[in-house]
């Protein structure tokens, strides 16, 4: 067995750590820190926030031999082993671990050592000398108020923990099955009953989507509200949560705001990952290999298809209107389009390359790549309506069966396998459509498909800043829009470039990131958009600096491209039998 004892030192952001187990000679003797996280891809060295290791055997010193990044050597002699190792936590995010006054949050994959060949083994964590009333707050088997056992390393790192004294706790019950919800950090008071009604509504649609046995016994989600936060990371019968504090429902509101219809969103996303990826999943992450890079081009089917369902179980869970879902898939869908990536990587490409291309996006990455989480749902819709529109079936029918196989089988899906599934389940040659919509840059049929189901999609030319696409009643009639195909700060003295868009006004004027425009046609720039977002083909004169160096460039402002997407619905009797399965 692994004992982990844990205490904090919460005013230097440090959690002091000691390791404890009994080691038999003949067999090796290391000791290693995972390099990621499962659900996030990207390697994050969670080593480097190791300040001190030292280590004993029977007590007495030994010596511990560093032989690379995360790795350390130990004596292979029989004995007793503890391994004191001090972590710096002050990482903000839901894939790692914070520690300071308020109150603490841990990943297991960011703090506990781990021996690779004796990861089957059993493990006990024990907290000490938490600050006064603090409580703690996991799904992993409890012995004690601050005692845990997991089964073994995997298990142990899959039960996130969240620690503090002013933690509100919302209990529910959803199918049989107590949920518990953590809120950490500070927030307005809000409409309780409302979001425990509305996460009922969401748990028990997909409790009931999914064949029973549901994969956890009980679920909690953790969710820290703060300025200006947002994200999520699925675990087996847990998540953590991000959210502003002012995504919270407020008392007496009526229709679910844009905030908290975001909040509710992520909530479906993470509570669906506890079937589609911790559950089912590419068989190439059993088990997880946390020491590097695990490349697969299926994270479309994980993320992009758990993408499609959230808002979809939010109008068929009754949480938010049809009107509602359909802004959100103008929206989605306009954000696909606006990026010329989308025309330079495929899915495939896009899940395969999450490792050093999503998950490390820089100036240029909307030119580059394409989001396997928002076109991923865009694939799924068209999958989904081509299924239903030729057979008896539909996207449902697939998670459903790949769930079963999972719980027959335990086994994940090999690279094509899920394919295969889809083609199977369905009787339909499908072939043509994944060439399409994962191997190729060509746009999705989305209009066709929309058409089919009682929605009329069309593009029109908005600028970026106009906001993204809409529902309506009616198409409107846009004339010419200026756009400049960039995205600034504007500043005091001048607007700083952060990003220039593939063929835009901004590049052919050869700006480029981190250029400070101080001078629009001789005047100085304290309005950037209005000073040269005036009619299409006008030209400006701009000055700006590039490095210290003043440079000078004529800018022509471009017509904003057709890529902003507007929805109105035709027949409301096909878009309930898409949205509701009637």
């Amino acid at each position: 067995m692994f004992q982990y004892t844990i205490s904090p030192q919460a005013h230097t952001h440090l959690w002091l750590i000691t390791l404890s187990y009994e080691h038999l000679s003949g067999s090796l003797n290391q000791i290693k820190l995972a390099n990621w996280v499962a659900g996030s891809y990207m390697i994050r060295d969670f080593s480097r926030h190791i300040v001190h290791i030292e280590a004993t055997r029977n007590g007495e010193p030994i010596h511990i031999v560093q032989i690379n990044k995360n790795t350390w050597q130990l004596p292979e002699t029989n004995g007793v082993y503890q391994i004191h190792y001090t972590i710096y936590a002050n990482d903000l995010s839901v894939r790692a671990s914070l520690l300071d006054t308020q109150r603490g949050f841990i990943d297991g994959a960011c703090l506990f050592l781990y021996q690779p060949n004796r990861c089957n083994e059993p493990c006990h964590v024990q907290f000490f000398r938490l600050p006064e009333s603090w409580q703690v707050h996991t799904t992993l088997p409890r012995l004690s108020e601050t005692s845990f056992q997991a089964a073994n390393y995997a298990e142990l790192i899959d039960h996130p923990f969240e620690l503090g004294a002013n933690l509100e706790v919302l209990s529910f019950n959803a199918n049989g099955i107590t949920h518990r919800m953590v809120l950490s950090g500070y927030y307005p008071d809000f409409d309780r009953e409302r979001l425990i009604t509305d996460c009922i509504k969401i748990c028990e649609y997909e409790l009931q989507f999914f064949p029973n046995p549901a994969p956890f016994q009980e679920y909690l989600f953790l969710l820290h509200l703060g300025d200006h936060i947002y994200g999520g990371l699925e675990h087996i019968s847990s998540t953590a949560l991000h959210a502003d504090r002012h995504a919270l429902p407020k008392k007496g509101m009526a229709d679910a705001n844009a905030a908290y219809t975001e909040l509710l969103g992520l909530i479906a996303h993470e509570y669906f990952h506890a079937w589609n990826v911790k559950s089912i999943k590419p068989t190439k992450f059993q088990p997880y290999d946390l020491e590097k890079e695990i490349y697969t081009e299926q994270l479309w089917a994980y993320e992009g298809i758990t993408s499609y369902y959230d808002d979809l179980i939010l109008v068929r869970s009754g949480v938010i209107s049809v009107s509602n879902y359909l802004n959100l898939l103008a929206n989605n869908i306009t954000r696909v389009h606006r990026n010329a990536g989308r025309k330079r990587q495929t899915l495939a490409q896009s899940s395969f390359c999450a490792w050093h291309k999503y998950y490390k996006q820089d100036e240029n990455s909307p030119n580059a790549i394409t989001s396997y989480y928002q076109q991923g749902a865009l694939f799924a819709l068209c999958l989904d309506i081509i299924i239903r529109a030729n057979s008896e079936h539909n996207l449902d029918s697939i998670m459903k069966a790949l769930y079963q196989y999972y719980v027959n089988t335990g086994k994940g899906t090999d690279e094509g396998e899920w394919q295969k599934f889809a083609i199977e389940i369905t009787g339909l040659n499908l072939t043509d459509f994944f060439q399409l919509g994962l191997y190729s840059t060509q746009d999705l049929p989305l209009e066709a498909c929309l058409e089919s189901v009682g929605v009329e999609l069309q593009w029109l030319p908005e600028n970026r800043s106009a906001g993204n696409g809409k529902l309506v009643t009616e198409f409107p009639e846009i004339a010419p829009q200026p756009e400049l195909g960039c995205r600034y700060q504007q500043q005091a003295d001048g607007a700083v470039i952060s990003q220039v868009f593939s063929n835009g006004s901004a590049e052919f004027a050869t700006l480029k990131p981190n250029d400070k425009v101080i001078a629009v046609d001789g005047f100085a720039c304290t309005d950037f958009a209005a000073q040269t977002q005036t009619a299409v083909g006008d030209l400006h004169t701009l000055h700006f600096f590039r490095q210290g160096v003043l440079l000078q460039t004529d800018l022509t402002v471009q017509a904003a491209p057709a890529n902003t997407a507007y929805l109105k619905m035709t027949d409301t009797e096909l878009l309930k039998k898409w949205l509701f399965n009637q």
